[in-house]
């Protein structure tokens, strides 16, 4: 039963708190690779217990449990089945619902929960629609829930750095910024069992029949919070071009539709911002994190550089370009990168997502990215394809704060 929750018709959640939790219960939804590196995390957080797993898959449900037990807790409850999800989420032992679901399914799972009174973490993107972004933010306003997309990206130092120097003013006015996801998955996502996907390719046939960035969030997200992206700012409009599909690009006799992705999207503030995307061609991983103001340009790949007025020809690259980096580290970065590397290494950033997530929760704070940037990211997935396949018209973007953007002023995490 859906518990009767009173509810406020579209009364907004910019800087949304609810009550505190003393321990956070988890419901994990989908326990593929990403929901068992998750549950990893979540053991070694304080106040984190994980007492429900859903998934289609009888071993995944087996593997997760053998990580709870591994790290002392208990057996959490098990569902199964075409709807064990929505049991799930009407169970009364979870507050708080973690989806690592397919892409298609984020939205539909994220709606039913918030409507069943739980918090919602989404992995990436939350929604491949604009009509299921909009139910997003709908229901979240109106069960007065959280809703974080999953997105670890902006946890990352270079990012987190580039933040606190854009606050102390150190690049000036920030005029246009340039990101992307440029990762060859081919190998990776050509069978069904590489990484622990033992349900479907659902990767794979998505990308096969659409065209657009269905990715976007990696690239997006830390720069639409360096821009203050309903936080002083908003995306006003898009054009998006894809390169042609390339039919002969089998890995392990699977084939794909190899495009090229590249939207170029203009703010109410006149500013610019470029984000592409390539999954299926041969090419070195790169998120760009490019950031261009007045007083200085930063960019992360290929290789950390940096430049400053009046000497934009004196270019720190490598160790100068870390050093800058460290003199402006984020706190979060002490606070988590030593832990969530033993944890986690490299992906240490995963870490800091889901520590931060549970600390917000249990203090009763808003949590670091809310439901409009989960809207407004992953708004992409649809608009590039729409602009694609009209050759490159421009899109207008949804203002999922209804009119609310600028009440905000920049980044501002809770502590």
């Amino acid at each position: 039963m859906i518990p009767n929750i009173k509810s406020k018709e579209q009364e907004s959640v910019l800087r949304f708190a609810c009550e505190p939790l003393d321990e956070v219960r988890i419901g994990y939804i989908g326990l593929g690779v990403r929901a068992k590196r998750a549950l990893e995390r979540m053991m070694n957080i304080e106040g984190a217990r994980v007492t429900a797993l859903c998934d289609f898959v009888q071993e995944n449900i087996d593997v997760a449990n053998d990580i709870v037990h591994r790290y002392g807790g208990k057996t959490p409850a098990a569902f199964s089945g075409g709807y064990g999800w929505r049991s799930l989420c009407e169970s009364e032992e979870i507050d708080l619902v973690y989806i690592c679901t397919d892409w298609m399914s984020h939205a539909e799972i994220a709606f039913y929960a918030m409507e069943c009174g739980k918090h919602v973490a989404v992995e990436v993107p939350a929604a491949m629609s604009i009509s299921d972004c909009w139910r997003l933010v709908d229901a979240a306003e109106k069960y007065r829930r959280h809703c974080i997309m999953l997105e670890n990206c902006c946890y990352d130092d270079f990012e987190l750095a580039t933040l606190n120097m854009i606050k102390e003013g150190v690049l000036g006015e920030i005029v246009h910024a340039e990101g992307s996801y440029i990762h060859d998955l081919r190998k990776r996502i050509s069978t069904n069992d590489s990484g622990g996907r033992l349900w479907t390719n659902w990767q794979v046939e998505y990308m096969n029949r659409h065209v657009g960035n269905p990715y976007p969030t990696h690239g997006l997200g830390p720069i639409a919070l360096a821009m203050g992206i309903h936080r002083g700012d908003r995306m006003k409009s898009l054009v998006s071009l894809s390169s042609h599909s390339v039919s002969s690009n089998s890995v392990s006799g699977v084939e794909f539709s190899g495009t090229m992705n590249s939207a170029l999207i203009t703010t109410e503030k006149n500013k610019t911002i470029l984000i592409q995307c390539c999954m299926t061609l041969p090419r070195p991983y790169s998120r760009s994190y490019m950031i261009s103001g007045t007083k200085g340009y930063v960019q992360k790949y290929p290789v950390h550089s940096m430049s400053f007025a009046p000497d934009s020809d004196n270019i720190f690259i490598g160790e100068q370009c870390d050093s800058i980096i460290g003199r402006h580290r984020h706190p979060f970065v002490e606070k988590y990168a030593k832990r969530g590397k033993e944890l986690c290494g490299k992906r240490w950033i995963d870490f800091a997502m889901d520590e931060r997530l549970i600390y917000c929760l249990r203090n009763g704070l808003p949590l670091d990215m809310d439901v409009y940037d989960a809207a407004e990211w992953s708004s992409l997935v649809e608009l590039t394809e729409q602009s694609a396949l009209a050759g490159g018209a421009p899109v207008e973007i949804p203002d999922f704060t209804r009119g609310r953007w600028d009440v905000l002023k920049g980044v501002e995490f809770a502590e």
